[in-house]
């Protein structure tokens, strides 16, 4: 089976945000895929090259902290979760937040994509294939935004199943955890902690990869002393 390049399929828009376009018809057919390269987002070319359709759908993306008030020095985690009631092939996005007050410490996936990837012997592709935040400037995945243009989104896709008679690709529906943040309250900490998402990308099951246009839920915390 030939190596999935993802960094070449993702189709750029305006302002440098990645859509999925057609890399859904282009990942669906392959059944497995060995290693993939991880794509240099700082190559890739601005202006809008594709379209999307919009669909309506009861999609949302959300950030939901494990606990609304937790202490200085305390540990709690930010669940990134997806609903929809279409099924959906892939997503990406980013989390910020105040560098001051928290940190993360790991990043896991959650079973949303993957646990629908292993029971239907699909492919479930992360870009970057590591997941880890900067702690340094508050934001999941690692890097900085440059000059306007989105250089560094997490995404998570599905590749392989047989396309249906309707044009649509085997992917999960329903409620799960996408990403699992660990978060560590900093000993100083105090106040409100924003868990801001943006740049947010939702696909259907579509060979053209539809955009979902998911309700953008963000998270909250308030630090406070026992």
């Amino acid at each position: 089976m030939k190596k999935i390049n993802l960094g070449k399929t993702l189709l750029p828009v305006a302002a440098g945000i990645l859509v999925f376009g057609t890399i859904s018809a282009l990942l669906a057919g392959c059944g497995s895929s060995s290693a993939t390269t991880t794509p240099d987002f700082s190559n890739l070319p601005t202006g809008t090259t594709t379209s999307t359709v919009a669909v309506a759908a009861n999609a949302s993306v959300s950030a939901l902290p494990s606990l609304t008030t937790v202490s200085p020095g305390s540990s709690f985690d930010v669940t990134l979760q997806v609903q929809t009631a279409i099924p959906t092939r892939g997503m990406q996005l980013e989390l910020t937040w105040d560098p001051n007050k928290v940190s993360c410490s790991s990043v896991d996936e959650g079973t949303f994509y993957s646990g629908f990837a292993n029971q239907n012997n699909l492919i479930d592709e992360l870009m970057p294939s590591s997941l880890s935040a900067d702690n340094a400037i508050g934001k999941f995945p690692p890097g900085n935004d440059v000059q306007g243009t989105i250089q560094y989104n997490q995404g998570v896709f599905l590749a392989g199943g047989t396309k249906a008679a309707d044009n649509t690709y085997p992917g999960p529906s329903g409620m799960g955890a996408v990403f699992i943040l660990h978060m560590t309250v900093l000993p100083s900490a105090s106040g409100n902690c924003l868990f801001t998402l943006s740049h947010v990308q939702l696909s259907d099951n579509s060979a053209n990869a539809n955009s979902l246009n998911p309700t953008i839920n963000n998270g909250q915390v308030t630090i406070a002393a026992n």
